[in-house]
């Protein structure tokens, strides 16, 4: 079981990697905000921030500096990534709205002042999850994913309906739906492990149901992200068939 409780988080780990860097480049043709922001919150939250936490767990006791200076990386990832998800929302789905902006600007806030919290407090060692900037900096992560989650999926719902009248491309469509299950497989993997922390003291790697639960919320994620922005030839022919087959019997 101890084997395949990491397929779940290498899935995660790669699958983010190579949309994160996808997505940049994109940014770098296109010179457009959404992509920029999308690619850094992919990238900072996955495989920079998570996946260098984890890695960091080697150098624990035989190299302690080398540990502190990836875990403070990883924190400074995990704050980009978190704010850049934040902006993203606001400025993709509300960009007008004062609310949304004030949510946006005040998260990012927050993430970096927790950021020089943990600095100048315990110097980014891994604190213990009711340690104030720690326990700040997840909520607001998880606070960024399912906002964009439930965005996306809002925002699908409103698309489902053109599609069906032939007014919108089923698989832009779907790629609404399948960002939406892996933010909110993201974010709430990320609830349920910081929940298991707070009860039982176990960090995501210390094994456990933690660790099976964030590895299979991780693999959902990867799943999803992978169908949205790097889905396989015989998925894209199946949606497209699927909304024909639908415009078929609508008009019948």
């Amino acid at each position: 079981m101890g084997g395949l409780v990491w397929v779940g988080f290498i899935a995660f780990f790669v699958v983010a990697l190579v949309v994160g860097v996808r997505v940049l480049l994109l940014a770098r043709r296109t010179r457009e905000l959404p992509e920029l922001l999308m690619g850094i919150g992919v990238l900072g939250i996955g495989p920079v921030g998570f996946g260098l936490m984890v890695f960091a767990r080697q150098f624990e006791t035989t190299r302690p500096a080398v540990y502190t200076a990836m875990l403070a990386v990883a924190l400074f990832a995990v704050s980009c990534g978190a704010f850049a998800k934040f902006v993203f929302n606001w400025r993709v789905y509300h960009p007008d709205s004062q609310v949304a902006r004030a949510i946006a600007l005040l998260a990012g806030i927050g993430l970096f002042g927790s950021l020089v919290y943990a600095g100048l407090y315990h110097g980014f060692q891994a604190p213990d999850p009711l340690e104030p900037s720690s326990l700040f900096r997840s909520s607001l992560q998880i606070g960024c994913l399912l906002w964009g989650a439930t965005e996306s999926f809002a925002y699908w719902t409103k698309m489902r309906l053109r599609v069906r009248l032939g007014l919108a491309d089923p698989v832009v469509s779907n790629r609404f739906l399948m960002w939406a299950i892996g933010a909110f497989a993201a974010g709430w993997g990320t609830a349920v492990g910081l929940v298991g922390q707070l009860v039982s003291g176990a960090t995501t790697t210390d094994g456990g149901w933690v660790m099976v639960s964030s590895s299979l919320h991780g693999l959902v994620a990867a799943i999803a992200i992978a169908l949205a922005f790097i889905p396989p030839a015989f998925y894209v022919r199946y949606i497209r068939s699927r909304a024909e087959r639908n415009a078929a019997h609508a008009s019948a």
